[in-house]
């Protein structure tokens, strides 16, 4: 019998499973993993992870759009903003469509500040988007850099214990 360490790592039949160490698998453990690269702000990602993400959340964003608009009901004949305003507050569809895209923003954000860290820049630099007319050449900017210049090689200051990105940078 192969007494080696794949054998060792699992308990005897009838003396019950072994204590739950970094390696083992967890649905916990997963969902949380899942959670994490969606909204943590710490750490480092890769262009790809940032390319895969952003255009998930694309996708959800643009279904919720469409299935949203899609419950609302034309007044004479149109709809126009008005109905689509009010229907945010009227309807469930709207609050779940209101909750959705403030998930998918912070999401977002998230992303943006992870992408900056890679490129050994502060998540502060977002706040310049909140400023009229600059903040939208700024974003413009923001997304051609994170989603095509490398980032920082090697280590640096923003690295967590899991955060270099290996697969495009």
């Amino acid at each position: 019998m192969n007494s080696g360490p794949v054998a060792q790592a699992y308990a005897s039949p009838g003396y019950g499973a072994l204590p739950e160490d970094e390696d083992s698998f967890s649905i916990l453990k997963v969902f949380g993993f899942a959670l994490g690269m969606l909204f943590s702000f710490q750490g480092r990602i890769g262009r790809a992870e940032y390319w895969t993400i952003g255009l998930i959340r694309f996708v959800i964003f643009v279904g919720a759009a469409i299935a949203y608009g899609s419950t609302l009901q034309p007044v004479n004949g149109e709809l126009d903003s008005l109905v689509f305003m009010r229907g945010f507050v009227e309807s469930t569809s709207g609050v779940m469509f209101l909750l959705l895209f403030l998930a998918l923003t912070v999401c977002l954000y998230s992303l943006e500040v992870r992408r900056l860290h890679d490129r050994d820049a502060s998540g502060f630099w977002l706040l310049i988007m909140f400023i009229p007319i600059v903040g939208g050449f700024y974003a413009l900017w923001l997304f051609i850099a994170n989603g095509f210049f490398a980032g920082t090689p090697g280590h640096n200051r923003f690295d967590t214990g899991h955060s270099q990105a290996a697969v495009f940078d």
